[in-house]
């Protein structure tokens, strides 16, 4: 066989094999698209079957109608495509199983109220919003600081330790029966904790509590990663706004630090990041809101949690009023009409 026909024969055989591993390229990518388009469908994740004696309340167990109370509250959490959804659905679903519930951020040198519920603001209670200007200094021996620094759930008496009087004084209501505390945990630290309390002899169902927590836990875990999957399936659907960016941000930045950093100098991106995650999980609402003229009244919490979220960042509130007029409501301010611009004229 001559020099030349061997280099064809090996020509061949290499062009062969090349085509061979592109056709296998091509039929993996195409398997790898059509798992991810299934992955939209997270229902399977938190649908399970309850065994026939979880219910049995002969043992002082749970009712069956608690267990389903449980069931509908893990659904929620699980399938939440945010962390103020997530942490707000959790504290919901505490609460229905105590009398109060608060859920306190580890910032720094001290513990800040970040969401609560319960609190009427009657008989001398602060309200639920007031639970964001309530914060311990971590040099209090109180027993939120010892749930963090010894990692482990405390429930009993309220005066556990010498300045647990702070924690009552500050939430109002007088001294309750019985509390849970427990701390909350981030990739495995902990960053918040969860205070539960029993004003008027409610009991406490704390075995409730800490599946509620753990779900929490756990979802938050796996909130990046859902987001980031919704995110490849949504991002075709939103295509009315071609300046948008389809990005996913941290709306709650004390709890984790997964998402890729925005610069605080940058306060104009930064709003309009949120704007459009806002738009991303909302697109129906956002649109009939718009053909109703009512986008504010409909979107009224979320928008206002928003604009916490970015005041965290920026005291230039000129720029989030501005998008959200821009983007949100798509140059249109008056269907935003009963929101309170405060810079944006």
């Amino acid at each position: 066989m001559r020099k030349e026909e061997i280099k064809e024969l090996i020509d061949k055989i290499i062009n062969e094999k090349i085509q061979l591993l592109l056709n296998r390229i091509d039929t993996f990518q195409s398997n790898v698209f059509k798992s991810i388009e299934k992955l939209k469908d997270f229902e399977g994740l938190v649908e399970f079957d309850m065994p026939d004696n979880f219910s049995d309340t002969s043992a002082g167990g749970e009712s069956s109608a608690e267990i389903g109370t449980l069931n509908e509250y893990v659904k929620e959490i699980a399938t939440a495509t945010n962390q103020l959804i997530l942490i707000g659905s959790m504290i919901d679903g505490i609460q229905h199983f105590c009398d109060r519930a608060v859920i306190f951020l580890l910032r720094d040198d001290k513990l800040v109220g970040w969401k609560g519920k319960g609190f009427s603001g009657r008989t001398g209670q602060i309200g639920d919003e007031d639970i964001k200007k309530v914060f311990f200094s971590l040099s209090a021996n109180t027993i939120l600081k010892n749930v963090v620094e010894h990692k482990k759930n405390y429930m009993g008496d309220p005066i556990g330790k010498p300045d647990d009087f702070l924690i009552y004084n500050r939430l109002g209501g007088g001294k309750p029966k019985k509390i849970f505390v427990l701390p909350f945990f981030v990739k495995g630290k902990p960053q918040a904790v969860i205070y539960a309390d029993s004003l008027m002899d409610t009991p406490i169902h704390h075995k409730i509590i800490e599946i509620l927590a753990t779900v929490g836990e756990l979802s938050l875990d796996m909130l990046p990663i859902r987001q980031k999957v919704l995110a490849k399936i949504k991002t075709q659907e939103f295509v009315e706004e071609p300046e948008a960016e389809i990005k996913f941000i941290e709306q709650a930045d004390e709890l984790e630090k997964t998402s890729a950093p925005i610069r605080a100098n940058d306060p104009e991106r930064y709003a309009r990041v949120i704007i459009t995650d806002i738009i991303l999980y909302n697109k129906k609402v956002v649109d009939d809101g718009i053909k109703n003229r009512n986008l504010y009244e409909v979107l009224k919490e979320t928008l206002l949690q928003a604009k916490e979220l970015y005041m965290r960042r920026s005291s230039d509130l000129r720029y989030f009023e501005e998008q959200m007029v821009k983007i949100l409501a798509k140059g249109d301010r008056q269907v935003l009409k009963g929101y309170n611009f405060e810079v944006y004229k």
